[in-house]
């Protein structure tokens, strides 16, 4: 192993992972963070725990489902994914709905027993995208680019708690360059930190969730693409697993049907559409797409 200031660079998946801040934890909701009350308010109050790169399409869908549901108080917090499943899996946390990025989260929590049975659905499909600083110094142009010299180093999520990470090392063994490009990747903990890390310029490529390229933290804030930042495009769906941002009521909750609600608001045709502004729920002919395909579109 090497390192580049203070990241580690590890040689596999079990190396050394980067522990950076990620996004953090803040109340979004109008009646701040924690779980409702108990007793009678609990079935008029609802408590999600939402992934900060859901903010922006959920600060939306989270106005449309207090018009619908002025009766109920949603309280909703944004929470770094791995922070917000290891809460679940400590039982420091119980939420009437837990939404998640991927499936690895999901799997997870289903595996230790903390999903209500029956509760866990798909909502919006999520993909991956190749990331590069603005000048883009290993001159990547596509997954198979990240095998040249010129790439000395490669940020993806801990696969090991990520979705994102899970599903690039697949992609990235379909490829064939696995084998190539292992001693170059660079592990952070939140997939969040690859964004960082790429603005910052310490790796010549990194993979993200494709939406979280134009995510902001700040709810009420519009997509933005950070000018420190190229978005390459598409890692091909061909070569990983199809996955989606899933959501399931958590056992314990206080309020499990209220939680169901939000999770059955979130399919809607209404709500769907929120997610495809914010690069969630690709059309068919956009899925098939590889990162060079789509690299004139996102100059």
């Amino acid at each position: 192993m090497r390192t580049i200031g203070r990241w580690t660079l590890a040689a596999g998946v079990t190396g050394v992972c980067l522990l950076l801040a990620g996004c953090g934890s803040r109340s979004a909701g109008k009646t701040g963070a924690g779980a409702p009350a108990a007793g009678g308010a609990a079935a008029s109050k609802l408590y999600a725990l939402v992934p900060c790169g859901q903010v922006g399409p959920f600060f939306e869908v989270a106005k449309l489902f207090k018009a619908e549901h002025p009766e109920i108080a949603l309280d909703w917090e944004q929470e770094n994914m791995v922070t917000m499943t290891r809460k679940v899996l400590d039982g420091k946390a119980a939420p009437d709905a837990f939404l998640s990025m991927g499936d690895l989260e999901m799997d997870q929590l289903e595996a230790e027993g903390k999903l209500e049975e029956g509760t866990r659905v798909k909502y919006a499909e999520n993909s991956l995208a190749l990331i590069v600083p603005a000048k883009n110094p290993g001159g990547v142009k596509g997954i198979a680019d990240l095998a040249k010299p010129s790439v000395k180093a490669i940020a993806v999520p801990d696969p090991a708690l990520n979705s994102a990470g899970k599903h690039m090392k697949e992609a990235l063994e379909k490829a064939g360059i696995w084998k190539q490009v292992e001693r170059k990747i660079l592990l952070p903990r939140f997939a969040a930190d690859t964004k960082e890390i790429v603005m910052q310029g310490k790796v010549e490529a990194a993979v993200s969730y494709y939406p979280c390229s134009v995510e902001v933290h700040v709810p009420g804030a519009p997509p933005n693409l950070p000018k420190e930042m190229k978005l390459v495009g598409h890692i091909g769906s061909e070569l990983y697993s199809p996955f989606w941002a899933e959501g399931a009521v958590i056992k314990g909750a206080r309020n499990p049907e209220g939680g169901k609600m939000l999770l059955e608001f979130l399919q809607r045709p209404q709500v769907q559409e929120i997610f495809r502004r914010w690069e969630f729920v690709r059309e068919p002919a956009e899925a098939g797409k590889t990162a060079s395909e789509t690299e004139g579109a996102a100059k």
